[in-house]
């Protein structure tokens, strides 16, 4: 069973609780920094703008993602026993020959796994296996990275909403130039736009899409080991040399 991820929950109180608490001891009353109309503003311009650049796909598989990081990453010990397996087959393939690389590709529910071990079986050349992988990984890189640049892009639209809210409500105390007793209170208000705009992007966002995209890196850099370990394969390298080049247990 994964682990929950308390980091993420975590770091955004910590964050609300900093402004909240930081414009409390200024003597600022915290009802001023709420406004649905501004949520509105940021909110729905934010989404509408990475919509028209994402699309609806693009929202639904970030959110996703998204959902995915309340777990650890705790996929590195399975990791490890998939590369030994695959490393193990180099010896399984001296007795049963070809078929071994057959039957495991049929068992693995990873297509890049499955078809490495096909082309291994087929005699491919190690060239050809690298090439064919290595654009199957590629591939795998550019979906991965959507993501994070999904929310990227909301990070960037949603201070200049904020700035179009801040906008809207200084336009509407302009209306009210005549009473000096409440402009101070607009002008503040209208602000509150900005306030969540920045806090949207830098809260929220931006980390939430660096977290997104180390842990991308990470899930990569298993999967390029993966393909090392299948072109060893395809080279015919003895069992405790692929053993010895990817620190396995022996």
């Amino acid at each position: 069973m994964k682990r929950f991820d308390w980091t993420i929950v975590l770091g955004v109180t910590i964050g609300l609780a900093a402004i909240l608490i930081g414009a409390w001891s200024e003597g600022l009353s915290l009802w001023l920094l709420w406004h649905p109309t501004a949520a509105m503003i940021v909110g729905g311009g934010t989404l509408g703008a990475v919509m028209v650049r994402r699309g609806v796909a693009g929202i639904s598989s970030a959110v996703k993602a998204i959902w995915h990081l309340r777990h650890r990453d705790d996929d590195e010990d399975a990791h490890r026993m998939e590369v030994a397996k695959l490393a193990w087959l180099s010896r399984t393939s001296q007795k049963s020959g070809v078929k071994a690389f057959e039957n495991y590709a049929e068992q693995s529910k990873d297509t890049l796994v499955a078809q490495g071990l096909i082309m291994v079986a087929d005699r491919s050349g190690k060239e050809q296996i690298k090439d064919v992988l290595s654009r199957k990984l590629i591939l795998e890189d550019e979906k991965g990275l959507q993501n994070s640049a999904t929310l990227e892009a909301a990070g960037g639209f949603a201070p200049t909403f904020g700035i179009l809210g801040a906008v809207l409500g200084l336009i509407s105390v302009l209306r009210v130039l005549d009473r000096p007793d409440a402009l101070g209170a607009g002008i503040a208000t209208a602000f509150v736009a900005t306030i969540y705009g920045l806090s949207l992007a830098n809260l929220f966002c931006f980390p939430l899409a660096a977290r997104l995209r180390s842990r991308h890196e990470t899930h990569m850099k298993r999967r390029e080991e993966i393909v090392s370990v299948i072109l060893s394969l395809g080279s015919n390298e003895p069992t405790l040399a692929i053993i010895n080049q990817f620190n396995l247990p022996k």
